[in-house]
Parts: structure tokens; C-alpha cells; sequence
């Protein structure tokens, strides 16, 4: 799941969120998200950790 190219997406979202003042408390969290917004999946959850990445980088919940 994770690649080279996922982990760099994942650290420029982490960091584009930061600056928006909003913090994913979960690596995996930033991971999964990642993995959905660039195979253009949504995603089906029941964590908080996912809406700032819904909000600001269009990821796309279930």
C-alpha cells in the first residue's frame, strides 16, 4: 500500500494541514487518507482524524 511516492504525498498533505492549524493525530490516518485521494477512493470511517483532509484536500467520505 504504501510506496515511495505515497509517502511523499502523505508528508506534503501533513504539512499543507499544518499550516490550515489542523492535525491528523495518526500516521496511519495520514496514510490511508493519502491512498484514498490519489486512487480515488472514498472512504468509509468513523474517526474525526479524516475531516480536515475532507475539508481542505477533497478527500472524498463515506
Amino acid at each position: 500500500m504504501l510506496d515511495e511516492h505515497l509517502a511523499v504525498r502523505a508528508a506534503r498533505h501533513h504539512r499543507e494541514l499544518r499550516q490550515r492549524r489542523a492535525t491528523i493525530r495518526k500516521t496511519i490516518d495520514l496514510i490511508i487518507g493519502t491512498f484514498c485521494l490519489e486512487r480515488g477512493h472514498s472512504l468509509l470511517h468513523d474517526d474525526h482524524d479524516f475531516e480536515p483532509m475532507a475539508t481542505h484536500l477533497g478527500l472524498v467520505v463515506a
